[in-house]
């Protein structure tokens, strides 16, 4: 008697991976009408295939929207004289999207803590002590990589924030590298912020030397005391040290976020910290409305929630995303839904 052996059936990943190749392509105005038939065929396949396929449709309705949308807002924060144009962005955008499996665009820190020696995932933020007693706290979203040497000692800040209580061992120096700002200290409390290519030092207790560019002829440094920072922007040089409240600043190392009349744009970047996927905010009115007040680092809906109730800005959640919009935005468009 013949044995018959079973056929394995394919993944639901790999099912869903093959409906979204299937939809983009009939999408595209290339297609034949021999690939409709292969196609056809595809979807006849089973009940499962029609289903991956249902999903695909509703996954592409629900963040075309919004990736549009953080296109074009990813592509007016760099110069005016970048050449890529918002509808190319917005599309290489939304097939990043789709052909990535949605996890690259809904998680852009996925690579950075991939790679790094610590990392923490939105939502998340830890504590560290490491070998020479230096205590770390890394905020969420945040990636960090540790060199400790007879030498000297490194961290590497890939993305995201850290706050630093360095012990002081006059014979190996500490810096943080972030990009191309580096801070050098003996011993001191400070933190670094690093978000793309801007970078903002923050001194809480002591002095730190922070300087720009690589090598030894970088002569672009500054000094930085107690309630003092300082921030380099995309592509420019470092600015003059500012007075702060170093202690409301830093916060969020006590595990508070503190808002004072913070634009919208600014609130939404605390919670891509806080929140599984980006945020995304719509509106040229936006910028008209600031969130003021106090709250847990670890409680995202207490922010959307003020939002709603204080500022009348509409909060849509949706797969990988949540999405702000301003009053006078959401009263003349059509907002996604699930």
């Amino acid at each position: 008697m013949r044995k018959c052996s079973k056929v394995a059936l394919p993944s639901q990943e790999t099912l869903d991976d093959e409906a979204m190749q299937w939809f983009l392509r009939l999408r595209d105005p290339s297609a034949s009408e021999a690939d409709r038939r292969a196609f056809e065929a595809w979807l006849a396949q089973s009940e499962r295939h029609a289903d991956a396929y249902a999903e695909a449709e509703q996954l592409w309705q629900a963040v075309e929207a919004p990736a549009k949308l953080l296109a074009k807002r990813e592509a007016s924060a760099r110069p005016s004289s970048s050449t890529q144009s918002w509808p190319w962005a917005a599309a290489a955008c939304l097939l990043l999207t789709l052909l990535l499996g949605f996890g690259a665009w809904r998680d852009p820190g996925l690579f950075d803590r991939w790679m790094a020696d610590l990392a923490t995932a939105p939502g998340h933020s830890q504590q560290v002590t490491l070998e020479d007693g230096t205590r770390l706290f890394i905020d969420a979203d945040s990636a960090v990589d540790i060199e400790m040497t007879d030498g000297g000692r490194q961290l590497t800040l890939r993305r995201g924030r850290l706050w630093v209580d360095v012990v002081s061992e006059p014979l190996r120096e500490f810096s943080v590298l972030a990009g191309e700002v580096r801070t050098q200290v003996v011993g001191t409390r400070f933190a670094v912020e690093r978000r793309a290519d801007d970078v903002r030092v923050t001194v809480e207790e002591g002095r730190v030397v922070v300087s720009h560019g690589q090598g030894a002829a970088s002569n672009e440094r500054v000094v930085l005391g107690a309630n003092q920072e300082v921030e380099l922007h995309y592509a420019s040089a470092l600015g003059m040290p500012s007075e702060v409240d170093a202690r409301s600043r830093l916060a969020w190392a006590r595990g508070q976020l503190l808002f004072d009349q913070t634009a919208l744009d600014e609130v939404a970047v605390q919670l891509e910290r806080m929140l599984p996927g980006r945020v995304v905010v719509s509106g040229d009115e936006a910028g008209a409305y600031r969130l003021s007040g106090s709250f847990p680092a670890n409680d995202p809906d207490a922010i959307l929630d003020a939002l709603e109730t204080s500022l009348g800005i509409t909060v849509r959640r949706l797969p990988g995303a949540t999405w702000l919009a301003s009053p006078a935005y959401s009263s003349h468009q059509d907002l996604p839904s699930l």
